[in-house]
């Protein structure tokens, strides 16, 4: 006897009944490797003095000889952020046994607040900072504290992706502006960078058990850095030359002012009483001295 043919017709579906997170970064992943002063105000200054040197006295009882020893400005100013969501009065009702996704929406603006903080970060370490006596004068990262796209140690330059001399002349860099050993040494990639280590060390260098073990995770530190891996949106990307520029500094060459994330949930009345969740934060960051940043350029043209 067949199968009644119409019974599949009934078969029903299944639908979950709670909300998941599509991927996406979690967390701030460099927020512990800044400097972090809460700024109360519209913006801080803080007083910075450069180096003297001492001279020999050739001259018994001479007179003293008086020079001055430099000073400057550096500015840090936060700035609001927030996002928010709106959820009709009826949604709830309208969702059916689907629950309505509050606590999952407070914890999705956790995440976008993390990723905010490490976005300014990096945007401070590679943008404009500001000195001067009424923090209005731009300064940028100068050239020399950057590393070209075609870098090589010998031979004609050619374009490349992270490599094991770029990380040298980085270490060079920091070491020639005798930036304190003990300041711990960051760098932020992206994958493709980590991909490149790994590629440039798999025949010719004793490192590449090093870099293999840094892209399992299985150790976080390569040639004096600390490796953190965030976003590829975080960084500068040219497409026309398929270059993204990443960033290594010093702790104390980054500077993070942070409120903190607060969440507000209200009933809005004029909005029909319609729900709405929103998550505020002030944030800003700035660059406390060039000689303590590094960009690095490179290529991530398909091989």
């Amino acid at each position: 006897m067949p199968a009644m043919e119409k019974i599949p017709e009934h078969f029903p579906i299944e639908f979950a009944t709670n909300w998941e997170m599509l991927v996406q970064q979690k967390i701030s992943k460099v927020r512990e490797f800044v400097m972090v002063d809460r700024v109360k105000g519209k913006e801080k200054s803080y007083n910075q003095l450069g180096p003297v040197e001492m001279e020999r006295v050739t001259t018994r009882a001479g007179d003293t000889r008086i020079t001055d020893t430099p000073t400057g400005k550096r500015w840090l100013r936060p700035y609001p952020h927030d996002k928010a969501d709106l959820f009709d009065e009826w949604d709830s009702e309208f969702l059916g046994e689907i629950v309505l996704p509050t606590s999952e929406i407070v914890e999705n603006h956790g995440m976008a607040y993390g990723r905010a903080v490490d976005r300014i970060i990096i945007d401070a370490a590679l943008g404009t900072a500001y000195t001067g006596e009424t923090g209005v004068t731009p300064t940028v990262l100068p050239s020399s504290q950057e590393i070209a796209v075609n870098y090589v140690e010998s031979g004609s330059p050619a374009n490349s992706g992270l490599t094991v001399a770029k990380l040298r002349q980085a270490k060079y860099l920091f070491d020639d502006s005798d930036v304190d050993d003990e300041d711990l040494k960051v760098i932020a990639i992206s994958a493709k960078q980590l991909q490149d280590l790994l590629r440039a060390t798999e025949v010719t260098s004793n490192d590449y058990n090093t870099v293999k073990a840094l892209v399992e995770g299985k150790v976080d530190t390569f040639m004096g850095f600390k490796f953190k891996r965030v976003s590829k949106a975080f960084f500068p990307y040219n497409a026309g030359s398929d270059v993204r520029t990443i960033v290594a500094w010093a702790r104390s060459g980054m500077k993070l002012s942070d409120s903190g994330k607060q969440v507000h949930m209200d009933v809005r009345v004029d909005k029909s009483h319609a729900l709405q969740i929103r998550t505020v934060a002030a944030i800003g960051a700035t660059r406390t001295e060039e000689k303590k940043v590094v960009a690095i350029h490179c290529d991530e043209s398909p091989a």
